[in-house]
C-alpha cells in the first residue's frame, strides 16, 4: 500500500475531515474503509445517495468516494447537491461497475474514477493522488 498521508493536527477524530465512502454494496463500503484507515484517513460511509447528502451537510468531507448507482438519490444527485454546498472544494472520485465511468466522472465533474471491479491499490493511489492537489 502507499505511504500515510501527511496531515494537519485536527485535535481529535470528531474534527478530523473524513472520507466519506458512498455505496450501496455492505461489502465494497467495509473493504474500501478498511484499506482506508490502514492508510491512515478517517472515514465514514453512506449506503445511499440522500444518507451521503446529510452527512456532508454535517461535516464537509475531505473527498467523497462515489457510486452512480444508488438507492433514494442517484450519484449525479450527490455530486450536484456536493457542488452546491462546497463548489469544487470537495474532491470526487467515481466508482461505477456499468463500463461508463470516464464519462460518469466528466459529467459530474469528478477528479478521477475506477471501474468496479477495482484494486485496492489502485483505490488508494487515486486517493492519494486526488489529496494532494
Amino acid at each position: 500500500m502507499a505511504s500515510r498521508p501527511s496531515e494537519p493536527d485536527y485535535g481529535s477524530a470528531e474534527e478530523r475531515p473524513a472520507i466519506l465512502v458512498v455505496d450501496d454494496d455492505p461489502e465494497l463500503r467495509h473493504v474500501i474503509r478498511w484499506a482506508l484507515e490502514e492508510e491512515g484517513w478517517a472515514v465514514e460511509t453512506a449506503a445511499d445517495g440522500q444518507e451521503a447528502l446529510e452527512q456532508a451537510c454535517r461535516r464537509r468531507p475531505r473527498l467523497v468516494i462515489l457510486d452512480m448507482g444508488l438507492p433514494r438519490l442517484d450519484g449525479n444527485g450527490v455530486a450536484a447537491g456536493l457542488r452546491t454546498v462546497y463548489g469544487d472544494s470537495v474532491p470526487i472520485v467515481v466508482i461505477t461497475a456499468d463500463g461508463h465511468a470516464v464519462d460518469k466522472a466528466r459529467r459530474v465533474g469528478a477528479h478521477a474514477h475506477l471501474s468496479k471491479p477495482f484494486e485496492i491499490d489502485d483505490l488508494c493511489a487515486v486517493v492519494h493522488q486526488a489529496l494532494s492537489t
